[in-house]
C-alpha cells in the first residue's frame, strides 16, 4: 500500500479492523533519549538515492521532485508544467541567492485518540523536517546559493475540527524548538498561517461571508464546490475530534463496518455529531483557503516561491511526508521503527495497541508530554 495523494486535504487510511476490541499490554520496555541521541537517530535516518538529470542548475534541481522517492503524486503534474518550475527555479538562481520554496501542513496532531494521544510533534514530524532538511541539502550540493524552505503551519484549522487554540500553538512551538534542536534553522523556517488574519482588516468578516457563499453555491449545484465538498468529506469525518474518549466505543463510532441501525443510541449520537461538525467543518476550511489565496497570502510572505505539498496538484510540487513505505502522514498516527528493516512508519495507535508484536516506548528527554516519542519493535 502506499500514501494515497488527495489534492483537496490530507489524505487518510482507514483503520484495521476495528471489530477486533483485543487491547493487549504490548509495550514491554520504556528507552530514553537525549537531545544528542535524537540527533544521531536522525544521523543514521536513511535518505532517497536518485539520479539528477537535466543540463541546468535548475533541471537538475527540478529532477530531485521527479525521483520515486521524494515524488507525491503524478509524475505529469511535472512534467507538464516544467517550463513554469524551471523559470521559477531561475528567477532565484539568475540573482545568486537562495531559493524559496514554501510548505503548507504540520497544523497540529489530529484529536482521534484512535490515532494518536499526543498533543506534541513526535518523532513522526523529525522525520518529515529530516526529509525537508535532505531536499534543501541535495539543492545545496547542486546549487551553492542553497534553498530555504518555509513551513506554513495550519493550526488554525484546529477552530474547525475541535482543537484548542493552546494546543495547536504548542504543537508549533515545539516544532520549532525541534528545528533549533536538530541544527535545520539555516534550511527550515516557521510561519504561521494564522499570522494572515492580522493583516486583514475585519478578517472574521471576510471569512463568514465566504462560507455562507460556499454553502450556497453547494446548495445551488455548483460544481467545483460539490467535488471539493465530496473530495474533502470522507477525510474530514476522521479528523473531527470526538467528543468521547472511550477508545472501545470510539471502535464502534469509527467501523465503517458497522451502519447506523446495528450501533447503540450513544454511537449514533456520537457519528451524527461527528458528521454535522464535518459538514459545517468543510465550508470553514475551503473558506479560509479562499481568503488566503484571494489576498496572494503566501506570495507576499514568500514572493516567486517554489511550492511543495502533501496535496499533490499540477501548481505544487508533491513531496513525500516521511519516506515511501509511510502510507500516513506523521500527525495522523504515531511512529514506530523497525530495526529489521532500518524503517520507521506511521501507525495508528490503537492498531499498535492490538498488534501481536512487542514494542519498546522511547521517551524524549526534552520532550514536552510524558509520552512515548516513537516506538521500537522488539
Amino acid at each position: 500500500m502506499k500514501l494515497q495523494s488527495n489534492p483537496n486535504v490530507y489524505p487518510y487510511v482507514p483503520f484495521y479492523d476495528l471489530s477486533d476490541k483485543n487491547i493487549r499490554q504490548n509495550i514491554v520496555e520504556k528507552k530514553y533519549i537525549s537531545e544528542e541521541d535524537l540527533r544521531e537517530v536522525v544521523s543514521r535516518t536513511s535518505q532517497p538515492n536518485f539520479s539528477l538529470s537535466g543540463k541546468t542548475d535548475a533541471e537538475k534541481i527540478l529532477s530531485i521532485f521527479e525521483g520515486d522517492q521524494i515524488r507525491f503524486g503524478p509524475k505529469k503534474f511535472i512534467i507538464q508544467g516544467k517550463a513554469g518550475w524551471i523559470d521559477r527555479l531561475n528567477y532565484f538562481i539568475r540573482q545568486n541567492i537562495p531559493i524559496q520554496f514554501t510548505i503548507l501542513g504540520f497544523p497540529f496532531k489530529i484529536p482521534v485518540p484512535l490515532k494518536t494521544n499526543r498533543v506534541y510533534p513526535d518523532m513522526g514530524e523529525v522525520l518529515s523536517l529530516i526529509r525537508l532538511h535532505f531536499i534543501a541539502t541535495e539543492i545545496q550540493k547542486i546549487y551553492s546559493s542553497g534553498a530555504i524552505i518555509t513551513i506554513f503551519t495550519e493550526g488554525a484549522f484546529g477552530r474547525f475540527t475541535g482543537v484548542e487554540d493552546a494546543n495547536w500553538i504548542a504543537y508549533r512551538d515545539f516544532l520549532k524548538e525541534l528545528i533549533d534542536m536538530l541544527c535545520f534553522e539555516k534550511q527550515l523556517r516557521i510561519f504561521d498561517l494564522s499570522e494572515m488574519e492580522k493583516t486583514i482588516p475585519d478578517f472574521s468578516k471576510h471569512f463568514q461571508e465566504k462560507v455562507r457563499l460556499l454553502e450556497e453555491m453547494h446548495k445551488q449545484g455548483d460544481l467545483k464546490i460539490r467535488e471539493a465538498y465530496n473530495g474533502t468529506l470522507d477525510a474530514v469525518l476522521r479528523i473531527i475530534a470526538p467528543r468521547k474518549n472511550d477508545t472501545v466505543l470510539l471502535m464502534d463510532v469509527y467501523n465503517d463496518h458497522l451502519p447506523d441501525d446495528s450501533v447503540s443510541e450513544t454511537v449514533k449520537t456520537i457519528r451524527e455529531d461527528i458528521r454535522q461538525r464535518a459538514r459545517a467543518s468543510i465550508f470553514q476550511y475551503h473558506a479560509y483557503l479562499r481568503v488566503r489565496d484571494d489576498v496572494q497570502y503566501l506570495e507576499k510572505v514568500v514572493p516567486r516561491a517554489v511550492a511543495l505539498s502533501v496535496s499533490p496538484k499540477p501548481n505544487r510540487l508533491g513531496v513525500i511526508p516521511v519516506n515511501s513505505e509511510c502510507v500516513r502522514l506523521p500527525y495522523h498516527g504515531v511512529p514506530v521503527y523497525d530495526p529489521s528493516r532500518g524503517v520507521f512508519t506511521i501507525e495508528y495507535l490503537i492498531d499498535l495497541q492490538r498488534s501481536p508484536l512487542s514494542y519498546s516506548a522511547v521517551y524524549f528527554k526534552k520532550d514536552k508530554e510524558a509520552k512515548p516519542f516513537y516506538y521500537i519493535i522488539r
